[in-house]
């Protein structure tokens, strides 16, 4: 598919995206499950920026002390944040002011780190007549009485300061336009504004920590091998400040040759502070407590109704010579509007609308789910691809670039509403494959793919998933046939998407493959990680040859034949024994699951060995929206089904069915948390697409209860579900109903959402 092509696709999805009027909220009873509305909340309310995108007004408290705890942490975690960026940047920007600047282009790392694990430093402070006034800070008086809005693109800090002055901050980050490239700065902008009838004198100054940290898992002792010390501090030139690292390792053999995968970074980034303004100053100064700071600062004199802008940009580099280029990108334009990012119509260039839905509620999340994906968007340099990260702990805590099958899952939005992305994470996966068709699970650092106890059965599964779903909204036969690299890069060879396709199959059908059932083996797991450590007694080495997986064999059995049709219509002579190879497996796959099923309403979870079944009598979720999706299984079947699956797992839940019927005792995950029983973005996107074969009412009714709008209606004391999510939230098995051990921004709750959105405008739109 040419560039033409792919914007055509764009914006002939743009032009007809949004057909939900018929079935809209505002047009039928509010549904039984859920809360009653609450017209006021005290953490704040959704809004419109003058832009028409969201954004929200937060009004909460900055700490909160009475927070549901789990193994000593705090399940709400104090400062709320909104995350922002394109394609080459990360920001974080927390109720308090407090930022963090992360990069996700070679390792993930922080780029401000503060003196907590997770979390950025950075400092704001005006005085006035000797006055110091701090604008950022938890316990900051002037940070807690602000008025905070955060929207796309953009976060906006407003305080009244002593009688007379008031101080709007305004951080904007410009959105990316194409695969790999983006801005990887945000601009500043501070007005102050005099009311009063006498002169001002003020100085302001704005500071950010230069303190390069590569992110590890807490438990990960390697965090201890190298270290990225400052280099010494230089003078600023033409209005940029500049702290750059070395990386030094501890041992022999740290650092491999440029271009090689490497655990560790070896090329800290620069960060850079331009002022933009005249009569900003660049500064760099070292604190008591021995920290680089870079950052800005003026004197001026504010005359009475005079109000006064000044404009810094902050940032990162690996090329000093580029610092002026990426500040001309963060020009303002002529046509900013006050309230937004200044690059706001930028932004409503590279989202859909959804012009077409009736209901505000749900066109609102659509829009907020697409400009939230695009901002996690992060393009990465060993591949030299462009994919969303999943976010949450996996990402922006522990810097692990996981899973694909993740990716897979978090890019199917994008074959609708930004196919380039879609394209690149097909990519972005076959590049993580091995010759023989392996799909690695995860990388730490720059490329570097972690050997351990994990063999997942099902990354080429998700791998299929998101390229069915791209062949047949796109067309693009190029995905196929030109020439990809397998991993690691360096050493590995190529060959065409087609080849990468086939060895995955292969890899599916003939390594992972079937045991006494018929049906596809689970290994160490499948979806379920925890599969590896239980339910089961079985020894683990047994298990792990002999169990069988209903959810792969599920998942194959809609998969296998939407992909072979799909690549079938590209009429590509050299796949023909490959599809026909595909429909063979399945046509073998379908007969041994039905014999399994009999008569059965649902399927098993899994034989944990050839003759112990899990999910006998108690329902387990994972494979039961993908059996709704199963052309061959009766719609009588696909009813008695979700009744079933309505009385076992969603009765008394109002966010969707949980993940299982019966929890098991398990130390560390609490029954009604996470493979416990919790419930998932993941595993109920699927079910909404299944029901929607069926009864489209019903699907309606899933995709809303998990809505942003909906959550903030049952939990109005919880921020952590209200703009985003953690890919699982405690289902009403637990006290802590609605709550997350692990922090919130993670890719599922957006993707998913949007993605039956997009997939139930078309079964509207289809009739």
């Amino acid at each position: 598919m040419s560039d033409a092509e792919d914007h055509l696709t764009r914006r002939t999805f743009l032009a007809h995206a949004g057909a939900f009027a018929a079935t809209s909220l505002a047009a039928s009873a509010r549904p039984s499950w859920a809360a009653p509305d609450a017209s006021t909340s005290s953490l704040g309310d959704w809004m419109e920026d003058d832009y028409g995108l969201p954004a929200y007004h937060y009004t909460g408290p900055m700490r909160f002390p009475n927070s549901p705890q789990r193994d000593s942490a705090p399940m709400i975690p104090d400062d709320p944040f909104f995350l922002t960026g394109n394609y080459r940047l990360t920001l974080f920007t927390h109720a308090s002011g407090l930022y963090q600047i992360l990069t996700g282009e070679r390792a993930w790392g922080r780029m401000n780190q503060g003196d907590d694990r997770w979390g950025g430093a950075n400092f704001a402070t005006v005085e006035i007549s000797g006055q110091r006034h701090d604008l950022i800070g938890l316990d900051a008086p002037a940070a807690i009485a602000a008025t905070k809005r955060f929207g796309v693109g953009f976060a906006r800090y407003d305080y009244a300061l002593a009688p007379s002055l008031s101080i709007t901050r305004v951080l904007s980050v410009t959105p990316s336009t194409t695969i790999g490239e983006g801005t990887s700065a945000f601009l500043t902008q501070v007005t102050m504004r005099n009311s009063g009838s006498a002169p001002l004198q003020l100085r302001y100054s704005e500071f950010a920590r230069a303190k390069y940290q590569q992110l590890f898992a807490a438990w990960d002792d390697s965090k201890q091998g190298p270290t990225w010390p400052i280099q010494p501090a230089g003078s600023p030139i033409n209005g940029i400040v500049t702290a750059s690292f070395t990386a030094r390792g501890k041992r022999r053999l740290t650092f491999p040759p440029p271009g090689e995968m490497s655990r560790y970074e070896q090329f800290p980034p620069t960060i850079f502070v331009k002022a933009i303004s005249s009569g900003l100053t660049a500064v760099s100064h070292t604190d008591s407590a021995h920290q680089r700071n870079i950052g800005v600062t003026a004197a001026l004199t504010l005359q009475p109704g005079e109000a006064r802008t000044l404009a810094f940009v902050t940032g990162y580099t690996r090329d000093a010579a580029s610092i002026d280029s990426l500040c001309a990108s963060l020009a303002v334009p002529a046509s900013a509007k006050p309230l937004g990012s200044a690059f706001g119509n930028a932004w409503l260039h590279v989202l859909p609308r959804f012009s077409g839905e009736a209901d505000p509620v749900l066109r609102h999340e659509m829009l907020w789910n697409a400009a939230a994906l695009e901002s996690m968007t992060t393009w990465r340099e060993y591949y030299d691809e462009t994919v969303v990260p999943q976010g949450t702990m996996y990402d922006y805590i522990w810097g692990n670039m996981a899973s694909s099958r993740d990716l897979a899952q978090q890019a199917l939005p994008f074959c609708h509403t930004n196919p380039a992305v879609a394209r690149s994470t097909l990519r972005f996966i076959m590049k993580r494959m091995l010759p023989d068709g392996t799909v690695q699970l995860n990388e730490e650092g720059f490329g570097w793919c972690p050997s351990g106890a994990q063999q997942t059965s099902d990354q080429q599964l998700y791998f299929f998933l998101l390229l069915a779903e791209y062949l047949r909204v796109t067309h693009d036969a190029r995905i196929l046939t030109e020439t990809v690299g397998y991993y690691p890069l360096e050493n590995s060879g190529h060959g065409t998407g087609l080849t990468h396709v086939r060895q995955s199959f292969l890899f599916l059908r003939d390594r992972v493959g079937t045991a006494s059932h018929d049906i596809i083996c689970r290994w160490n797991s499948d979806w379920n990680d925890m599969f590896g450590w239980w339910p089961s007694t079985i020894p683990y080495n047994v298990e792990f040859v002999v169990g069988e997986s209903h959810m792969n064999s599920a998942m194959a059995l809609v998969i296998l034949g939407d992909l072979a049709s799909a690549i079938d219509a590209l009429q590509l002579p050299e796949a023909a024994e490959l599809t026909a190879a595909m429909r063979e497996f399945r046509s073998e796959l379908h007969a041994a699951w039905s014999r399994d099923l009999a008569d059965r309403t649902f399927p098993r979870r899994a034989w944990m060995d050839a003759k112990t079944p899990l999910g006998e009598d108690d329902m387990w979720l994972e494979p039961q929206g993908y059996t709704l999706l199963i052309p061959e299984f009766s719609i009588e079947r696909k009813r008695r089904l979700f009744i079933q699956l309505q009385n076992r797992l969603l009765t008394g839940e109002a966010l969707g069915p949980r993940q299982v019927e019966k929890p098991m005792t398990r130390s560390g995950t609490p029954q009604g948390s996470r493979e416990n029983g919790g419930f998932w973005y993941a595993l109920n996107g699927p079910v909404i697409l299944g029901v929607a074969t069926f009864d489209s009412a019903a699907a309606h009714d899933l995709l809303r209860r998990m809505t942003f709008s909906n959550y903030a209606a049952l939990f109005p004391d919880y921020w952590t579900g209200r703009w985003s999510a953690s890919d699982s939230l405690d289902s009403s098995l637990l006290p802590t109903n609605g709550l997350s051990i692990a922090i919130p921004w993670c890719a599922h709750a957006h993707a998913w959402p949007l993605y039956c959105y997009l997939r139930l405008t078309e079964v509207i739109t289809s009739g």
